[in-house]
């Protein structure tokens, strides 16, 4: 989690800016720093808007659906 965290942190850096995208995903700046830190614990309801703003989406499969598209790689 640590790791997804940091890296959506230098996604919104490389491609907006971490500013634009607090901005743009209606959180404050500092929050939006806080929620990406090794420490952050962002809710469900805070992250969603900062993937939105990255124009990423979350997907939730099943286990038996991840299995398969593992298997055809």
């Amino acid at each position: 989690m640590e790791a997804f965290l940091i890296a959506l942190r230098d996604v919104a850096e490389a491609q907006k800016g971490v500013g634009r995208i607090a901005a743009l995903a209606g959180v404050n700046r500092e929050n939006l720093y806080r929620m990406l830190s090794q420490k952050g614990n962002p809710r469900l309801d805070s992250l969603l808007p900062v993937l939105k703003a990255l124009d990423f989406s979350l997907v939730v499969e099943t286990n038996e659906g991840a299995s398969s598209s593992a298997d055809s790689q």
